[in-house]
């Protein structure tokens, strides 16, 4: 299962147009109409989230409906070599010991070691949604957790910042249209 050609089929069978996704979502028209057209390369977790809230979805269901229901089933939970004493929990806090090691974490979720290193030590914004769930799973979380952690911030536009939005959008598109009609003359 493709999950650029599922998040497609939704968002056409949604009922919202493009500029209405965007005023709900902040997410760009280019980039919800690169996802209609099937040419949007990785889905973020926050995209991720701000779709699930669009169309009312549980996470795991959104999950299931984009990846399939065997999508993660490869992912497989690293064992812990036992809890830290105080000197272990010392050099982990002050050297970065790993309580578990990198290699098994690349192992089991196939995320490459460099992108994993960027993703701990530079910025976890972008991280897509088919990562955070590997993570999740390896680690041993419940799917979700680690959304809810680091992306709680992450909520739909309030209706009068939509209307907002919707108007300036619609401005732009009509100004686009015009200078487009003006250059075919």
């Amino acid at each position: 299962m493709n999950w650029e050609i599922e998040l497609s089929k939704l968002i056409e069978r949604s009922g919202y147009s493009h500029i209405e996704i965007y005023a709900r979502t902040n997410i760009p028209v280019a980039t919800i109409s690169n996802i209609s057209n099937t040419k949007h390369k990785y889905l973020t977790c926050e995209q991720f989230i701000l779709f699930k809230l669009l169309f009312e979805e549980t996470h795991h269901g959104l999950l299931n409906k984009l990846f399939g229901k065997d999508a993660f089933s490869k992912v497989k939970t690293i064992e812990k070599y036992g809890e830290l004493t105080k000197m272990g929990l010392y050099f982990r806090d002050k050297y970065q010991y790993e309580v578990f090691p990198k290699k098994k974490l690349v192992d089991s979720t196939d995320i490459k070691s460099s992108r994993i290193d960027y993703l701990f030590t530079n910025s976890f914004e972008n991280i897509r949604i088919d990562e955070i769930t590997k993570l999740e799973l390896a680690s041993g979380e419940k799917i979700g957790t680690l959304s809810k952690l680091f992306f709680s911030h992450v909520q739909l536009n309030c209706e009068k910042e939509y209307e907002r939005l919707l108007r300036e959008q619609r401005k732009k598109n009509i100004e686009a249209n015009e200078r487009r009609k003006k250059t075919e003359k």
